[in-house]
């Protein structure tokens, strides 16, 4: 069974894998028995357990401060690292960040980001409409 969640604090016990689709940041302080997603301009800090996988995906930002069980990966989001991976933490097409204090129980496989990642760069946005152009002048008479 797989539960959605779209934000807020994720304070219980979910029996299999839990999706994290925004708009609101989530944190995670409960326990998950499976794997967990996130995606879609997501932000989810884990201060819990996952049993499982933990995936950053697409545009999705995890920030592990707690314990993932099995593999930590960054399938084209991005995975900051502060708690505990008994897995390997892997980058495939995402950003990854490991803290010094951080635990890696297994291997590091890609590319790691030597500083905390900033926030993906927001859109940009579109130009103001400006004031109307001033109408021509009329033509000089003569």
């Amino acid at each position: 069974m797989v539960r959605i969640f779209r934000g807020g604090v994720l304070d219980e016990r979910f029996e299999g894998g839990v999706v994290v689709i925004g708009p609101r940041p989530t944190q995670m302080i409960g326990l998950v028995r499976g794997d967990l997603f996130v995606r879609d301009a997501s932000v989810c800090e884990v201060t819990g357990m996952v049993t499982g996988n933990c995936l950053a995906e697409r545009t999705g930002k995890v920030v592990l401060k707690g314990l993932v069980n099995k593999d930590a990966k960054a399938v084209g989001g991005d995975l900051e690292v502060y708690g505990m991976v008994v897995g390997n933490v892997v980058n495939e097409g995402g950003r990854v960040y490991i803290d010094k204090q951080a635990l890696v129980k297994g291997k590091v496989i890609g590319e790691v980001s030597p500083a905390p990642l900033p926030p993906p760069a927001a859109a940009p946005k579109p130009a103001t409409a400006s004031a109307p152009p001033a109408p021509p002048s009329p033509p000089p008479s003569g």
